[in-house]
């Protein structure tokens, strides 16, 4: 993740001390809390679909923080109101490329979903925003498009948790040699026109 920059990350102490007890969602720590809270939530829906109970005894039917409902309402029944959606820019933030994925204000109704535009952002923010998001993400879109591990491979070399050549080239050469990546192994391996069996590491 590129949630804030690098000195950020230094290790988990310090993260501990930038985003809260557990080092933020992106660390060990954090993923761990993440995990343990998915499973009991799972739990907690196994034994509500085994209960004879009603449903809304153990789940009230009250709105939720979420979004996704009242958006759905808007939609539905025309019920007009303004909301936080991912949208394709199209120029409602300037700066940033049309076909990236921002997310804006929108006024939703019965007729759809309509961006508001943010405009300009500080110069600062635009380019960091380019340097950190958009970039990376154009970058790894051309290495799968091109089958390049060599992209790839430049890819996790820029990003400041990386600390050797040998640590990007294994991470690469683990997930390739995930069973359900072989397609994409294959995929990466044709494009560079490697002979059978090799690879770049």
């Amino acid at each position: 993740r590129f949630a804030g920059a690098w000195w950020f990350h230094t290790d988990l102490e310090t993260m501990k001390r930038w985003f809260n007890k557990y080092g933020g969602f992106d660390s060990e720590t954090g993923w761990k809390y993440y995990l343990k809270r998915l499973g009991e939530q799972l739990d907690r829906m196994r034994e509500i679909h085994g209960s004879s109970k009603p449903i809304t005894t153990e789940i009230p039917p009250q709105l939720s923080r979420e979004q996704h409902v009242p958006i759905i309402d808007a939609l539905i029944n025309d019920n007009r109101g303004i909301f936080q959606v991912n949208v394709p820019n199209q120029g409602c933030i300037k700066g940033i490329g049309d076909d990236v994925v921002v997310e804006v204000p929108a006024v939703i109704d019965g007729k759809g979903v309509h961006p508001l535009h943010v405009g300009a952002l500080p110069k600062f923010l635009t380019l960091h925003i380019n340097r950190t998001h958009v970039i990376p993400m154009e970058l790894g879109l051309k290495a799968l498009l091109e089958g390049d591990e060599r992209i790839l491979l430049y890819l996790i070399l820029s990003d400041q948790r990386t600390r050797s050549l040998e640590q990007a080239q294994k991470l690469i050469e683990k997930e390739m040699a995930l069973p359900h990546n072989r397609d994409l192994r294959r995929h990466f391996k044709t494009k560079l026109g490697l002979p059978k069996g090799k690879t770049l590491h």
